[in-house]
């Protein structure tokens, strides 16, 4: 069981007001989690977007948060899939699919990404 990053679970937190107030708030609160993050601490974070990833409703929250999720394998310059999220691929997946635009999109960036198939 992985204990999730509070600084992550604070984003969703009345977001919608957030964001009403600055439409660049996911950007802006995703990057003040990797700021100064290194290739290791950022491969090492990906478990806590997983987590966060398989709790998510909401399509436009999904679209974000993958690609936050995408942002941290850029900072990792890998192409490895992490432990965490390898074991969950097929859960995460059917998760996903449920969200057509997030599905569409940015999964599909994160898999060409990652050199994946479904």
């Amino acid at each position: 069981m992985i204990e999730t990053d509070s600084r992550l679970l604070e984003i969703y937190v009345g977001w919608e007001d957030k964001l009403d107030n600055d439409e660049w708030y996911f950007s802006n609160s995703f990057e003040s989690i990797t700021k100064g993050m290194s290739p290791e601490e950022a491969f090492n974070y990906v478990p806590n977007v997983i987590e966060v990833l398989l709790t998510l409703d909401n399509d436009f929250l999904v679209w974000e948060t993958l690609y936050f999720l995408s942002e941290l394998y850029s900072i990792a310059d890998t192409t490895q899939i992490h432990p965490h999220h390898e074991s969950n691929w097929s859960v995460l997946t059917e998760h996903i699919k449920k969200y057509e635009d997030s599905f569409a999109t940015p999964f599909k960036v994160l898999m060409s990404q990652l050199r994946t198939k479904e």
